[in-house]
């Protein structure tokens, strides 16, 4: 039976092509004209989805399988929970970069690169660090809020590290299957685990239930001096409390790759805070990125159309 494929996502000719090449016979739609997608949605059997995502889940009634190139779904997930499609996504593609970024924000903060790079553009030769100073990794403690796959890979990284690495997971898990030393489970364990940290690292996915996951008191649970890395979303951490516990001294450091609001508004006081290195949401990029996002939509649509498992299903009910 032949299949109709929506494509929204921006594709090279190249690409497209190797999409014609799998899909053989079946019908392929190749736009990001709003009207026109919208009214081949009604009768699409696959999406790849790219501009107007919501509106395509929400009009294509007979869709059997869509997938989103991105890893975070939260923005989407009312549509995706009632869409009777499987709803495929990212996750999975992006934790190399991602865990490598987490590195990057730490070792800034750990090794003061920021405030040396200042030096540099002022052409200045100076070892005086005020109000800070060099610290290294290793025997350090690390906790990683959230250990899906990005988490594992950060977790991986930290034992080359020398660190000390422990872990909080929504879901039960046997910790000789994890790359951790110390696991907990749900919203006791982070409240056990954060005290013992000097690194906090969130990888976790935002659901109405994480939303402010660390908020005011689970910032001030953290130990004093620690530093926190968010690679998730701004949203799971409360960016208030996250500044005073920052001016305060009661954290050392923060490095930020999402935020609340995005862009990041210019009168945030995070712009400003020597202790904070913020980059604009680019955590998941790398020059093989999008070469990877295809990949996973390719091997997902020859799979589907040789009726086997799908890879990186979303989980309606979890939300991601």
């Amino acid at each position: 039976m032949s299949v109709k494929l929506l494509i929204t996502h921006d594709l090279t000719p190249q690409q497209l092509e190797q999409v014609r090449l799998t899909a053989r016979e079946h019908m392929i739609v190749y736009t990001q004209e709003r009207d026109l997608a919208l009214a081949e949605a009604r009768s699409a059997d696959i999406a790849l989805l790219g501009v107007f995502a919501r509106e395509i889940l929400e009009t294509a009634t007979n869709l059997k399988w869509a997938h989103i190139p991105w890893a975070g779904v939260d923005s989407l997930i009312d549509a995706i929970r009632k869409t009777p499609a499987v709803v495929t996504c990212g996750k999975g593609v992006f934790d190399a970069p991602m865990a490598d970024h987490v590195f990057a924000l730490l070792l800034t903060l750990t090794r003061q690169i920021n405030t040396f790079l200042r030096y540099q553009i002022a052409g200045v030769w100076k070892r005086e660090l005020p109000n800070a100073s060099l610290t290294d990794l290793w025997g350090k403690t690390m906790g990683i809020v959230g250990l899906g796959n990005i988490g594992r890979e950060v977790a991986r990284r930290a034992s080359v590290f020398g660190m000390r690495v422990l872990a909080v997971k929504r879901r039960p898990a046997a910790i000789s299957e994890e790359p951790v030393d110390g696991l907990f489970l749900g919203y006791e364990g982070l409240r056990l685990m954060l005290p013992e940290c000097d690194v906090v690292v969130i990888t976790a996915a935002l659901t109405p239930q994480t939303r402010y996951l660390l908020g005011q008191n689970e910032i001030a649970s953290m130990k004093k001096g620690a530093i926190l890395i968010n690679v998730a979303r701004g949203a799971l951490v409360d960016e208030k409390a996250l500044v005073e516990a920052l001016k305060s001294g009661h954290l050392a450091g923060a490095g930020l790759d999402v935020f609340e609001e995005e862009p990041l508004p210019p009168d945030s006081p995070l712009w400003h805070m020597p202790n904070v290195v913020i980059t604009p949401h680019v955590g998941g990029l790398s020059e093989r990125t999008r070469q990877r996002v295809f990949e996973r939509f390719l091997e997902n649509l020859q799979r589907f159309l040789a009726g086997e498992p799908l890879v990186g299903v979303v989980d309606k009910e979890a939300g991601y």
